[in-house]
């Protein structure tokens, strides 16, 4: 299980707004690297926020025990994408397909590939001040089948629970008709998203949160328990490279001009 995670800077304002260029690049992207959605491409403009800046498309598309979700931000110049997926991929194609769409400065991002499959309870260091958001991952081993309306009504708690903007209601969806291997479901909340996708076989529940906005990450965990025993639960810190703060210290550390490309393998 791999999961891809790309803070990408300096994007242009004009493509991350255009909601077709999205759509496209979302869907492309999987069939790129050979990942069958499940379901069309969703597209979700958010031009209502309380914070003017925070304006953008959030947009997402399920795969068979995974997501791909794209978070926009065109007056921050930057946009957030995950890549979560059982089936494996050449990651090495994801930078360079996206720098012919969605193109951004390759010395201010970072990107970070992640080993789901090896339990972790790394916390990050995560700073509200410094960093955009925190984004959580886990691993529940439920104690019971889960359904399409179980699956549905935790989503659409939490978000209120640990004190977040839905601006969707759940999307829920079984990888296929007829025996599917996995139950998928998303929540789109203020620019980011919470997704669930339960493995029948196993019993496995491979949890997603991110917000954009700082919230209480602390709480999560025995949320997260109510879908069962824990096996895994980390922290990645996203936005330390936040567009504002990168212009601001150009400004006092001529070093950061030369600052390589950023690329994180965790295994």
């Amino acid at each position: 299980m791999k999961h891809i995670t790309l803070d990408a800077y300096g994007g242009n304002p004009r493509q991350l707004d255009d909601i077709k260029l999205i759509n496209e690049t979302l869907i492309t992207l999987a069939y790129k690297l050979k990942l069958a959605p499940i379901c069309p491409p969703q597209i979700i403009p958010y031009y209502y926020g309380k914070v003017k800046k925070d304006i953008g498309v959030s947009s997402f598309v399920l795969l068979e025990g995974g997501h791909i979700t794209i978070h926009t931000f065109p007056l921050r110049e930057c946009y957030f994408l995950d890549i979560f997926t059982t089936k494996s991929f050449d990651e090495d194609q994801v930078v360079p397909f996206l720098q012919t769409r969605l193109s951004f400065e390759l010395k201010s991002s970072v990107f970070i590939s992640t080993d789901r499959s090896k339990p972790s309870f790394e916390m990050a260091p995560y700073s509200p001040k410094d960093d955009f958001g925190p984004h959580l991952m886990g691993e529940v081993k439920s104690s019971t089948v889960v359904d399409m309306e179980h699956m549905a009504d935790f989503l659409e708690n939490i978000v209120f629970d640990i004190n977040m903007d839905p601006i969707t209601r759940a999307f829920v969806l079984k990888s296929t008709m007829k025996n599917p291997k996995f139950l998928s479901g998303i929540i789109v909340i203020a620019q980011s998203h919470i997704a669930l996708h339960y493995e029948y076989k196993t019993k496995k529940i491979y949890a997603d949160v991110f917000s954009c906005r700082p919230f209480d990450y602390t709480v999560v965990r025995s949320h997260i328990e109510k879908l069962g025993e824990v096996k895994s639960l980390s922290l990645v810190a996203r936005g330390a490279m936040h567009i504002d703060k990168i212009k601001a210290n150009i400004a006092h550390d001529e070093h950061l001009a030369s600052m390589k490309w950023q690329k994180i393998i965790r295994r």
